[in-house]
């Protein structure tokens, strides 16, 4: 009977060891910041998008979280293999497209590390992925499949998966914006499009330009459905 009645008080002090294992666990874990993007100064002085996660690789454990604070321009954090690292990967991590064309602050995304083998992401905006704009977690330090061979793999394949980006939804702040455009004349007789130029002012004072398609005109063939902005890759950069 002593022996059966020890056992609650053994359970308990069990249970008691696995709260304070558990609490030390979670109390030892990380967030690790990395910057997203941003703008720099080229030799001449001129402001230049920064393609770049910094720091581009870290060491994290399980249980550790990444925080990925956006910085101006639109970036996404999206996973991808390291064999096609301008891929999406089916299933793996996406922030999406964060806007942040004034680099407010508060444009952040925050990812849960659940593995300790490597990760490895990249930027799906168009052709960044291409220039280098990776960055990876628990990468190799030695072998064929260190965060140098990922970089380099990206900069050989030049993003050639990349799609153009679409218009999605964020967390971003929206600020009032004020557009003038000027259209160029058309004709119903003429049955054709132009492109209209406009430039305004974001509300935080900034400048900002945009094109609109206007007019009558059929899609060619190679115009597809569904895209934002008229002709989907048929306006100027």
């Amino acid at each position: 009977m002593k022996y059966f009645a020890a056992l609650p008080l053994v359970a308990s002090l069990a249970a008691a060891q696995y709260s304070s294992v558990a609490a030390s666990a979670a109390a030892g874990a990380m967030t690790h910041t990395v910057t997203v993007g941003g703008v720099v100064a080229n030799p001449t002085g001129t402001p230049t998008p920064n393609l770049l996660y910094q720091p581009e690789s870290i060491v994290a454990n399980v249980g550790d979280m990444v925080e990925f604070v956006f910085l101006q321009a639109n970036h996404t954090v999206t996973q991808s293999s390291f064999a096609n690292p301008c891929v999406k990967m089916e299933g793996g991590v996406d922030s999406g497209f964060m806007p942040n064309p004034s680099g407010s602050p508060g444009v952040n995304f925050m990812m849960p590390v659940t593995v300790s083998t490597p990760t490895w992401f990249y930027c799906k905006q168009k052709g960044h992925c291409g220039k280098g704009m990776v960055f990876a977690v628990n990468a190799m330090t030695t072998g064929d499949k260190t965060f140098s061979a990922y970089k380099q793999l990206a900069i050989v394949q030049n993003g050639t998966a990349l799609s153009t980006a679409a218009i999605v939804a964020t967390p971003a702040t929206q600020v009032a914006s004020t557009v003038t455009i000027e259209a160029g004349s058309v004709t119903a007789a003429a049955a054709s499009a132009t492109v209209a130029v406009g430039q305004g002012q974001l509300g935080d004072g900034s400048a900002c330009s945009c094109e609109c398609l206007c007019g009558v005109n059929s899609f060619p063939p190679s115009a597809a459905q569904g895209n934002f902005g008229g002709f989907a890759g048929m306006l100027s950069k």
